[in-house]
């Protein structure tokens, strides 16, 4: 083989070389555009999950809330109707030692 076809050899090889490089940058670049476009994918999924279950937590604690203030409430109105038919109970007596007070009887 002569000098000329060594070197026209090299051109070709080092070309094909050329164009093995820029095809697997191509697919390299291609690839990382993917992996991004699938981790944002990824990472929108995950926050929408997160916010539908925080969603959901705040929900489950208002009715939790709601209930334990119906509670107290009924809690309250009987306290206050125990406290309303004791008073109620001893207000005869308090009247009748106020009048004898007021009026020394």
């Amino acid at each position: 083989m002569s000098s000329v076809e060594v070197i026209k050899k090299i051109r070709e090889i080092e070309e094909e070389a050329r164009k093995i490089i820029e095809e697997t940058e191509a697919k390299a670049r291609k690839i990382v555009v993917n992996a991004e476009a699938e981790a944002e994918k990824v990472k929108r999924e995950v926050i929408e999950k997160a916010k539908s279950e925080s969603e959901e937590m705040l929900k489950k604690a208002e009715k939790e809330i709601e209930r334990k203030v119906k509670e107290i409430q009924k809690e309250n109105e009987s306290k206050i109707a125990e406290l309303r038919k004791k008073s109620s109970k001893n207000m005869g007596k308090a009247v009748d030692k106020i009048i004898e007070a007021v009026l020394g009887v």
